[in-house]
């Protein structure tokens, strides 16, 4: 679920491509060891004690299946709860999961039209992403994820559950025709103009910037540009240079700013002589900072209204995952390259769910193979490659790709493993409480759900684990619940960060037109993506279908966040849908769109979405300034001496993707183990799942 939509007039920065390797890990690891002493400490306590190693061998770790008892209680159906779940059910550890809604996914959720037929030719394209919609493909940081689809189709494939296996297809992320209008333009421009057209920003042409800004110049390189257009590519690029030479100096240079929001960076530590070769003395003396309107244009046409005051770290560390949407293995391939599940992303948490309901999941050599054919692990020859098998002809990598090398094939002999049901739908938790009376007094977790039953009844169930990993946004923690709290007595440090930890409100909306007139305007291929055009309205961006070309019907997605997600989440549904259609409009005024609208007819043309009860009040996780300092250590930190875990992508430096939800699950099974000195299931882990950013694996946490 990606935030960031930087303006095509913007140079993605030269100084230093990324090394191979996760900088997401490097940044994690950096943050535990020079500010995460409370962090280890913890840890350093919790695993001396080993507690309940005598119990799990006793209860858990039966060699008869059927006499297993559940080790974990996952809170929560989403990619933190079900991944947790997928690295278990590989160990042979038990598990339950409880979900409160009536599906599995959390914030990966697609709407499908009552009117979506995936085998007819009109009515295929009619759906959109809720949620994540997005992956970079050649991403180090991000692999993990492919890696997870790739390994449950072995464990499909094997089941006979071929309809349910998983495939990639291309995310059109840019595109030369996609548009752009501000400030009340006559007409929208296309991406190429961007580097050269104030699009109404200078003073000439009522806007606030001076003209010296805003005024065509050209490089030594004979490339035409605005100043204004190059101040962010000089903001990050001493720190991607930097973290590029050495981690740890770069993170350190980095960090010294945390303290900062991404605007107060831009207006008070940013000088006019950081322009260096750009600078122009009308600009004003060197020693001065940018502007409140230069600060405010580059919010405007990169992100949207409010988000710039969150924290600078996590906007410069953005760009290495932007980068990350190149092709790494030729550092001169300029595209951008994006995945997203064909059909819908919703058919990624729902195979996680039929796997979790199968007695046996993911197997060592599933995991291992997988590893080598997206290039996590080197192949045969040595040498990392991408070749999975699991794309569709769009989505297959450029020429400049090798392919893996592995050892062997998967095994994908029929072998249905029979059923058993650990994920528990429509079981929503209420209260998890420590005691310490269980499990003969070496303490465990109590938890009190309601359960809605099929007929509509409502009854309470409570469950008792040794160890839970509670996966909710940190919003949900608000049970609503008369006289009770979902937790008591957690830590001070503990409740302040579920408190405090930023979360970015988000709004979309999906709006169902007869006729795509979008794909018949310009000088197009027909059978490729727009990708993302971009205003200042309030609905933001305009994200064009990577489906569905061949169909009339068509369905175009509004997308925005902040206080102007917050302003559209105001509105009615129906009011929401009106400002929609009229920021469609304003992008395409030589058409007149409403005589292609499909009209307002709720689940069925149109949907839009704020965010509801289970969202917990925000879309994603955004850190404030000094949050990765303070609250990100605390977040990973178990609570009563190791029996509760906190997961969810809030609980990893990869805020908002699938990826960091991935992180947060393999941390907290890390440490449940790692309590237990069950030094086999760690090292299986490894093998079968790689090495996630978990911060401890890196060694900062010794025994």
């Amino acid at each position: 679920m990606s935030y960031f939509s930087f303006h095509p007039g913007n140079k993605s920065s030269g100084k230093g491509k990324k090394a191979k390797g996760s900088v997401r890990k490097a940044f994690s690891d950096w943050i535990i060891e020079n500010h995460g002493e409370d962090y280890t400490k913890t840890l350093q306590k919790q695993r001396s004690q080993v507690q309940k190693v005598g119990l799990i061998q006793e209860q858990m770790f039966k060699a008869d299946d059927s006499e297993k008892k559940p080790l974990i209680g996952i809170i929560g159906g989403g990619f933190a709860g079900m991944y947790a779940g997928l690295i278990l059910q590989s160990l042979g550890l038990e598990f339950e999961i409880f979900e409160a809604s009536d599906r599995v996914g959390g914030r990966i959720d697609t709407w499908y039209s009552s009117e979506y037929d995936p085998e007819s030719k009109e009515n295929k394209g009619l759906y959109g992403e809720v949620g994540g919609m997005r992956i970079p493909q050649f991403s180090n940081d991000m692999l993990p994820v492919q890696h997870l689809a790739l390994s449950l189709n072995y464990v499909l494939e094997r089941n006979g559950l071929e309809d349910k296996m998983l495939r990639w297809r291309k995310f059109y992320y840019n595109s030369d025709f996609q548009r752009l209008r501000f400030n009340n333009m006559k007409a929208p421009i296309f991406a190429p103009e961007a580097n050269t057209n104030s699009m109404n920003f200078g003073e000439a042409q009522g806007g606030d910037l001076p003209e010296v800004w805003v005024t065509e110049k050209t490089d030594e390189n004979g490339n035409k540009f605005l100043p204004i257009n190059v101040i962010l590519d000089k903001v990050n690029g001493p720190f991607i240079e930097a973290i590029n030479k050495s981690f740890e100096t770069g993170f350190a240079k980095l960090m010294r700013f945390d303290n900062y929001s991404m605007w107060a960076y831009l207006t008070n530590v940013f000088t006019l002589a950081d322009m260096e070769e750009y600078y122009d003395p009308k600009m004003g003396a060197p020693c001065e900072n940018l502007s409140f309107n230069i600060a405010s244009y580059l919010e405007t046409v990169n992100v949207g209204t409010g988000m710039y005051s969150v924290s600078f770290v996590e906007m410069v560390i953005a760009v290495y995952d932007w980068d990350g949407s190149k092709n790494s293995y030729d550092l001169e391939d300029p595209n951008i390259y994006m995945v997203t599940m064909n059909n819908g992303m919703q058919h990624f948490p729902d195979a996680c769910r039929t796997v979790l309901n199968l007695e046996n999941g993911v197997t060592a050599d599933d995991g291992n193979l997988a590893q080598v054919l997206i290039g996590m692990k080197k192949g045969q020859n040595n040498e990392y490659g991408y070749s999975p098998p699991n794309l569709t002809k769009d989505a297959e990598p450029p020429s400049s790709v090798p392919p893996a090398d592995p050892k062997g094939t998967a095994n994908t002999d029929k072998n249905p493993s029979k059923k058993k049901e650990r994920v528990f739908m429509n079981h929503k938790v209420t209260q998890a409480i420590y005691d310490e009376s269980l499990f003969d007094k070496n303490g465990g977790m109590r938890l009190v759900m309601d359960h809605t039953t099929k007929d509509g009844k409502k009854e309470s169930v409570e469950k008792e684990y040794p160890y839970v990993i509670s996966t909710l946004p940190n919003g949900a923690y608000l049970s609503g619940q008369e006289k009770t709290n979902f937790f008591d007595d957690l830590s001070f440090s503990k409740a302040r960060a579920l408190r405090e930890c930023n979360y970015m409100p988000a709004f979309k909306a999906f709006v169902t037109f007869k006729k795509q007139f979008w794909k018949d305007l310009g000088n197009r291929q027909y059978e490729t993506g727009l990708g993302v055009s971009a205003s200042d309205r309030s609905n933001r961006q305009i994200v064009y279908p990577s489906y569905g070309y061949d169909a009339d019907k068509g369905v175009l997605q509004v997308y925005s966040w902040a206080q102007d997600a917050e302003r559209m989440g105001a509105l009615t549904d129906e009011e929401r849908v009106n400002e929609c259609l009229k920021g469609i409009q304003f992008m395409y005024p030589e058409v007149d769109i409403y005589e292609h609208y499909a009209g307002y007819h709720p689940e069925v043309t149109t949907k839009t979405w704020f965010w509801d009860q289970h969202a917990g009040g925000g879309a994603f996780a955004l850190f404030n300034p000094g949050q990765f300092k303070n609250l990100y250590p605390t977040l990973l930190t178990p609570e009563f001496k190791g029996a509760l875990n906190i997961a969810g992508e809030c609980c990893s430096v990869h805020h908002g993707w699938i990826v960091g939800a991935l992180d947060s699950a393999y941390n907290s099974v890390n440490n449940i183990l790692e309590q237990m000195n069950a030094t086999k299931h760690l090292v299986k882990m490894k093998a079968i799942w790689g090495q996630l950013t978990a911060p401890d694996v890196a060694g900062n946490v010794k025994k």
